[in-house]
């Protein structure tokens, strides 16, 4: 079984940052209105006046990406994975430039938005075919994220899926949305879609809940070098990631591995850190990071680009909610051995059904 000192979604969480004690959940009724397309919605949609609160995530609470994993199944050869892992170096700090630049804006979509086409320029693979023309409901003056991936994500509240588009240029007078590469999830859904679909999946780590203390979900982890293959529950993926050397194939992380903390709450909270990364160390304890990406010079995490606020003329929220202009959580473990000591990987999983 997993650990149980966990935090809920029912927990109260005390935020740092000027965020209030915050309720973190509901019943598992209210969290279907959360997710249900906005027609059958019994609040107002998301979007920029009426932003999701912490109890908002991506995908349904049996999704392995929310509920939390069961991390008695290590992978054999985990010490192996994060040994070449963490040889790269500690994590990458998020600043200004890796916010903006990497990170994944999140932008919800109304039925008093307009519709936008969806052109995709990849369409080898079925996910993109599958989405290619078709018409959705997307707030006008998104903005990628503004480094060489171009990254939106659109929640569009009256279909009922989530787009994350690659290489984006959204045209507001064609009401276009190219991409080189896309694809869609159902929103309250398990987080799969076709079996040859990338491990991107997932919602990235959002302000709200760094102020508050808690990641309550799976993250997507970039790393500098992969396999060069995929296991499950992506091992039909044709997304594989790149090795640095030959040697690679056999002590580097595959794309879908799932890697997480092996420490409880009470360990974490008694740590001398800020409550932002206690966020983070909660989070990877309790959900874990997705292997989805590689090419960075350390790994890192993915997080909220703040330009779907700023785009809208709302502050950064990082800012807004007091937390560091640059994100270095690499020595949070530091006085308990580092993050070498006591990462993990999870055995591969086969997709739920």
């Amino acid at each position: 079984m997993a650990r149980t000192n966990r935090i809920t979604r029912r927990a109260l969480l005390v935020g740092a940052g000027g965020v209030a004690a915050v309720a973190i959940g509901a019943t598992l009724v209210e969290r279907s209105l959360h997710h249900a397309p906005e027609g059958t919605s019994a609040g107002p949609p998301y979007g920029i006046d009426n932003w999701p609160g912490l109890d908002w995530h991506l995908f349904s609470e049996t999704s392995p990406w929310v509920a939390p994993l069961d991390t008695t199944n290590v992978d054999p050869r985990s010490d192996v994975y994060i040994s070449s892992l963490v040889s790269d170096g500690p994590p990458a700090p998020a600043g200004s430039k890796q916010l903006f630049g990497w990170g994944f804006p999140l932008y919800f979509g109304r039925a008093t938005d307009p519709l936008y086409r969806i052109v995709v320029r990849e369409t080898r693979f079925t996910y993109g075919q599958q989405i290619g023309g078709r018409l959705i409901h997307a707030p006008s003056g998104m903005q990628p994220s503004n480094l060489s991936d171009g990254v939106v994500y659109v929640i569009d509240q009256v279909d009922g899926h989530t787009y994350r588009f690659r290489m984006t240029v959204v045209d507001d007078t064609a009401r276009t949305i190219t991409a080189w590469h896309a694809f869609r999830l159902e929103t309250d859904g398990s987080g799969f879609n076709t079996v040859e679909e990338p491990p991107t999946g997932l919602l990235p780590i959002r302000p709200e809940e760094l102020a508050a203390g808690y990641v309550n979900h799976t993250v997507g982890l970039h790393a500098k070098c992969l396999s060069g293959h995929s296991v499950a529950p992506y091992d039909g993926s044709g997304t594989k990631g790149k090795q640095c050397v030959p040697t690679d194939a056999v002590s580097r992380l595959s794309m879908g591995n799932v890697v997480f903390l092996d420490l409880t709450h009470d360990q974490i909270d008694v740590l001398s850190i800020p409550t932002w990364q206690k966020a983070i160390c909660k989070g990877l304890a309790d959900h874990g990071a997705l292997v989805g990406f590689n090419g960075s010079g350390s790994w890192t995490l993915t997080f909220e680009a703040p330009q779907d606020r700023t785009a809208y003329g709302e502050p950064n929220p990082y800012a807004a909610l007091g937390l560091p202009p640059t994100l270095d959580y690499g020595n949070a473990l530091d006085e308990i051995g580092g993050w070498g000591a006591h990462l993990k990987v999870l055995a591969p999983f086969p997709r739920p059904r």
